[in-house]
């Protein structure tokens, strides 16, 4: 009996040990939360102008999981995201671009990289790697890329 309570004391200790050193998520400040409303906004501009000439249904948002110290101020991924969603009207302009669009994607999803920057698709999920120390497009084949060319290759 002693030894069936020590066991469950010294479990109920080390789950209220583990419980405090998980780490808990930092507050965002009135900058990030106001950064994080104009990406979004900006985004969702983009978002529409893809739906409108793809006749699509796209959903597209930012993994903000992936920004572990967001600042608005500092940050120089926003561009690259809208310009790589926005790109998507360029792949629609053709119909076979269109139709691989309305086939493919479901929703769009910026991530923040530390692998470079570059697209891949995921279960209808368009990801949007930006790695802001390294600017330039890589895809499945050597040489330069644009958004254009990146998303015309996983597609």
């Amino acid at each position: 009996m002693f030894r069936i309570l020590s066991l469950c004391l010294c479990l109920s200790a080390s789950l209220a040990i583990a419980d405090e050193s998980s780490p808990k998520p930092a507050r965002l400040t009135v900058a990030q939360k106001n950064g994080w409303v104009a990406y979004e906004k900006d985004l969702k501009a983009k978002e529409d102008a893809v739906n409108k000439a793809c006749g699509a249904a796209l959903k597209s948002s930012y993994d903000k999981t992936s920004y572990p110290a967001f600042d608005p101020l500092k940050d120089r991924t926003q561009s690259a995201c809208q310009a790589a969603v926005g790109t998507l009207v360029e792949v629609c302009r053709t119909a076979d671009g269109k139709a691989a669009v309305k086939e493919t994607l479901t929703k769009t999803v910026c991530r923040l990289s530390t692998e470079g920057t570059r697209v891949s698709v995921d279960a209808g999920t368009l990801l949007i790697h930006i790695d802001p120390d390294k600017g330039s497009i890589v895809g499945k084949q050597a040489g330069s890329y644009n958004w254009k060319s990146a998303l015309e290759e996983v597609l």
